[in-house]
């Protein structure tokens, strides 16, 4: 199965609120999941904030195409 990878980069988290997937972090991450990106790796930058590695698979539709 070929696989693309995608990083990007999220500000410092936002302090934890009462409603569920309401920081911009997490809306980010969310929106990444609903075009099927799945976060598999966090790291923790120097300059504070967070790289997060994102993965999917190729769909593979005719010949020829990726």
């Amino acid at each position: 199965m070929t696989v693309w990878y995608l990083i990007v980069s999220l500000l410092e988290f936002e302090p934890a609120r009462a409603a569920p997937g309401e920081s911009s972090a997490v809306m980010l991450l969310n929106r990444e999941g609903d075009n099927g990106w799945e976060a598999v790796g966090m790291t923790a930058l120097r300059e504070a904030g967070f790289a997060v590695l994102l993965k999917r698979p190729v769909v593979v539709g005719r010949p020829g195409e990726a």
